[in-house]
C-alpha cells in the first residue's frame, strides 16, 4: 500500500508542476513574446494548452482510479472542448495549435503514467 501512496504522490507533485510551468508559460513567456513582436511559430499561444493537459491529468491520478487512461482522455477532450466553446462565445477564433498541443499533452501524460507506473512496479519486486 505504501508503494500506491508514493506512486500517487509522484503524479501529485508532477501534476503540480506542469501546471505551475503552464501558468508561468502564460503570464510570462506569452507576454514576453507578444511584447517584442518575436515569432515562435505560435508556442506562445499553444504550450499553456500542452502544460496544463498534463498538469491537470496527473493531478487527478492521485488517487487510485480503474483506468487512468480514461482520465487522461477526459482531461484531453475537456480541453478540447474550451477551445470550441471559446471559438462560439466569439472571446478567440479556433485556435488549431491549440487542439494539437492538448492531443500532445495527453500522449505525454500517457507516458509520464507508463513510466509512473513501470518504476512502482518494479519497486514491488
Amino acid at each position: 500500500m505504501v508503494i500506491l501512496e508514493e506512486k500517487h504522490k509522484a503524479s501529485f507533485l508532477i501534476g503540480i508542476l506542469f501546471v505551475v510551468i503552464g501558468f508561468l508559460v502564460k503570464v510570462f513567456y506569452r507576454e514576453y513574446i507578444n511584447s517584442h513582436g518575436i515569432d515562435d511559430f505560435g508556442l506562445a499561444g499553444s504550450l499553456p494548452s500542452f502544460f496544463y493537459v498534463i498538469g491537470f491529468s496527473q493531478l487527478l491520478q492521485i488517487r487510485p482510479i480503474k483506468y487512468p487512461s480514461l482520465v487522461i482522455l477526459v482531461v484531453v477532450i475537456g480541453s478540447i472542448i474550451y477551445e470550441f466553446k471559446q471559438q462560439s462565445s466569439n472571446l478567440a477564433g479556433l485556435d488549431i495549435n491549440d487542439i494539437v498541443a492538448s492531443i500532445a499533452g495527453g500522449a505525454i501524460s500517457l507516458m509520464i503514467l507508463y513510466i509512473i507506473g513501470k518504476k512502482f512496479k518494479n519497486q514491488e519486486k
